[in-house]
């Protein structure tokens, strides 16, 4: 989480002038390091003056670093400034106190106030007690420091005579009701509150003191990582020895607050300390602190930036229906098609389509759900919960012997459906990429690989995709894009405005991410559903064995094609460079490594201990319960799992569950053999990659997986020469295939939603037409012929 953010929120409003300006130093850096950059490419323009280029940029940069001194030199001197108001006015209430004390009326009754101690706590205080007032007023700007005099005066005492035993403030008010009383109240009232703005006045000028402090060190270290060079060792010392920073100016704040607590307790708490700092906190600002994010809180965030936007831009189309009726234009579209799903499905319901009820009535309800998936017109997740709803009361769940199933037993199967091996694999995979991000292993290795790919666009551009690819392996296609695009926000932000390697780089890291959804079984939620349907289950050793050849030359053919359409060479010679992460491996690093490790070993060896395992499900389960377990993970990253990528998968698996067991499966399946059966293998995984290739681009890979891969293992259980699982993963790989549009994948969404400095969107539709298509018809023909003959020879 940014600090940026941290300093906003945690910072007294009233104050917010006396802070450090970090957005505006951080502007700074990043306005030196795109000059740095366009000068390393106007000065390799020409060969000849390298040596003075590169001498320039020298001098340039000590330039830049006097220039960026001088402005922390300004907010160092508006913060010592700050200081020293708001530390007079924290001398003067206190010597306010001790006069108001030293004026206090004695207690009318000093022996009849004397009890045990009070168990009941302070009341809430009345509304002009509990109102804090920041005193205002102009004050030198000079150091103040306390005299000798005061500070004897207000000193905590080394040894105190133990807690008093007075009656509460409470208990007085109710019981002493003299006019002396009377008076002695309410300077107690008086004085309470006055204690309580103290307190909060002291505690936020120790907030002021920590935030502006972490505030220098932050953009010194941001200031040298960014520009390459060594300020922070030289100038934090300057930072620390100013006033507000230095130990006696802490010490001091904590004597006032400790002679502020133990007046307080003595007055109102019976002498317990401990009681009065727990009253007085309930006054103080609630400060709010970040911890690292996994890559699913990102997306999280950034899925509901989008909505965001949506939803503005759905406000500037309106569809009047009726005279006082105005309705978004997104709204009518999802009406409309909602209208539609269920106008056919009433129709196929009372069309007897098939011989069987059960089967005619599977069949509607999976048109239904093609349509509302296909269209949107509910979320993808929503339909999935509709789902389960109408199987049961439908009657399309059979026995075994034909037999209509039982509402009991229907739903019973159907549940059973939802909750399945591939869903522990679908959540074990989250529960690896949120550890390997969370703990900053995926991005270290991704910025060490990047640090070393050099300037040059084409070379920085392979790179990039050969590491979102990697990565898609093991923290999933739709994790990765997020972590890379953050990845290379140092090129993006010191780019011109329009220049063609922007949106070159971003769809470079979105087709590569698609094509890394191919390489491995937990790489993308439809290679997990492909996995369930290949019976026997074929092993991460094959799977790697088909996919690998198949994705490394889509990669190079992708790279080459967008050397060709952006031509980023001929836009920008040299790239900022991407700094490796740095700092020492932690244990909880090398933890999260050793178990990761182990799941991919037991995962890529599952075939060899099935006998003993049973499922690569239950493997899945081990980095679920040690993350979670050994508090590597917590209860906010559970939420922040794609819960609804789960439920998409679920109500697939539910509705693919009725297909089977209402029989429309078969039936389906018997009906494409009698048109395909005297066909090539070769021709039928053509045909069905193409069918494939066109739901995924248009619809969504998950989706197009959950509807045709279950036809596709039925057809070929049934070739006269049964082939399932060379159709089935020759399915699922192309899939993976289709990133011909902005919503074709989780990859793709990603990439379109981003934007630049001036809220423009990198990237465009027609940006996936030129090279998306080309794109995913070439992997789709790799799956065909080159995945067909690695699939064939391994006996598939």
């Amino acid at each position: 989480m940014k600090f940026s953010h941290s300093l906003r929120f945690n910072a007294v409003p009233e104050w917010d002038h006396g802070y450090v300006a970090y957005e505006d130093l951080k502007s700074i850096i990043f306005e030196f390091e795109r000059q740095r950059v366009q000068a390393i490419n106007h000065g390799s323009d020409i060969e000849s003056s390298v040596d003075n280029n590169r001498q320039s940029i020298a001098i340039q940069q000590e330039q830049d670093e006097q220039v960026f001194e001088t402005a922390l030199d300004a907010q160092l001197d508006k913060v010592i400034t700050f200081f020293s108001q708001v530390f007079s006015d924290v001398e003067s209430q206190m010597s306010e106190l001790e006069a108001k004390l030293e004026a206090c009326p004695e207690d009318p009754y000093p022996d009849g106030g004397i009890r045990g101690v009070d168990d009941h706590g302070l009341a809430t205080l009345d509304d002009q007690e509990e109102q804090y007032t920041q005193k205002t007023g102009t004050v030198h700007a000079e150091e103040h420091r306390l005299s000798r005099q005061s500070q004897e005066k207000l000193a905590v005492p080394e040894a105190m005579s133990g807690p008093r035993h007075k009656a509460s403030f409470e208990s007085r008010l109710s019981t002493q009701t003299t006019r002396e009383s009377e008076l002695y109240v309410e300077h107690l009232a008086g004085l309470r509150a006055q204690l309580v703005q103290l307190y909060v006045l002291v505690s936020d000028v120790e907030s002021y003191i920590d935030l502006n402090r972490r505030a220098f060190a932050k953009i010194l270290k941001k200031h040298d990582k960014v520009l390459g060079r060594r300020l922070k060792d030289r100038y934090l010392p300057r930072v620390v020895a100013a006033v507000p920073f230095t130990p006696k100016t802490a010490a001091q704040l904590h004597r006032y607050l400790m002679r502020v607590e133990q007046i307080y307790a003595d007055l109102f708490c019976g002498g317990h300390t401990s009681k009065a700092v727990r009253q007085m906190k309930t006054h103080l600002r609630d400060q709010l602190t970040y911890e690292r994010n996994t890559v699913w809180k990102d997306m999280v965030h950034q899925e509901r930036q989008q909505h965001g936007a949506q939803y503005k831009q759905d406000d500037t189309k309106m569809y009047r229906l009726l005279p006082g009726l105005v309705v978004p234009a997104k709204r009518v579209h999802s009406a409309a098609c909602l209208l539609f799903g269920v106008v056919v499905f009433a129709i196929l319901m009372n069309v007897p389509i098939f011989a069987q009820l059960q089967e005619s009535r599977c069949f509607a309800l999976l048109i239904l759900a093609a349509i509302l998936w296909a269209t949107e017109a509910l979320p993808l997740y929503a339909t999935s919960l509709l789902i389960p709803f109408l199987i049961v009361p439908l009657g399309i769940m059979r026995e075994t012997d034909g037999t209509p199933m039982s509402a009991h037993d229907a739903a019973q199967a159907v549940f059973s459906s939802m909750f399945s091996g591939t869903i522990m694999m679908l959540l074990g995979g989250f529960a690896l990429a949120g550890a390997l991000s969370k703990y900053g292993i995926a991005k270290a290795f991704a910025s060490h690989v990047l640090s070393h790919a050099g300037t040059r666009p084409r070379w920085v551009l392979l790179s990039t995709m050969a590491v979102a690819a990697f990565l898609s392996m093991w923290i999933s296609n739709v994790a990765t894009p997020v972590l890379c695009f953050s990845l290379i926000d140092p090129i993006l932000r010191t780019l011109e405005h329009d220049s063609p390697v922007a949106p070159c780089l971003l769809l470079g890291i979105a087709l590569a991410s698609c094509i890394g959804g191919m390489i491995s079984p937990i790489s993308s939620p439809q290679n997990i559903i492909t996995l369930q349907y290949m019976q026997p289950n074929p092993g991460w050793g094959a799977w790697f064995a088909v996919a690998m050849p198949i994705s490394i030359l889509s990669i190079l053919i992708c790279w080459c094609l967008l050397l060709i359409v952006y031509r980023p060479d001929r836009a920008c010679q040299h790239l900022n460079s991407i700094k490796p992460v740095k700092g020492r491996i932690t244990s909880q690093q090398i933890f999260v490594m050793v178990i990761t490790i182990l799941t991919i070993i037991l995962w890529c060896i599952e075939s060899s201990i099935e006998h003993a395992i049973g499922s690569p499900g239950v493997i899945a389960a081990i980095p679920l319960f040690v993350f979670f377990g050994t508090g590597l993970l917590g209860k906010d990253d559970l939420h922040a799992f794609l819960w609804s990528v789960v439920i998409l998968a679920q109500g697939g698996m539910a509705l693919g569950n009725a297909v089977t067991s209402s029989g429309l499966l078969q039936d389906i399946a018997l009906g494409i053999k009698s048109g395909i059966d005297q066909l090539h293998p070769f021709a039928i995984l053509f045909i069905f990659a193409a069918l494939v290739l066109v739901f995924a681009t248009f619809v969504s890979h998950t989706v197009a997986a959950l509807i045709i891969v279950p036809i596709v293992q039925e057809v070929g259980q049934h070739l006269p020469v049964p082939h399932p699982n060379l159709l089935v993963m020759g399915a699922g790989l192309a899939c993976s295939a289709g990133m011909g549009l902005p919503v074709s994948g989780f990859p793709n969404m990603s990439a379109v939603m981003l934007e630049d400095s001036r809220g423009k969107q990198y990237l465009t539709t027609r940006d996936f037409l030129v090279t998306g298509i080309p794109i995913s018809i070439v992997a789709t023909l790799l799956v065909c012929t080159l995945g067909y003959g690695i699939m064939s020879a391994m006996g598939f």
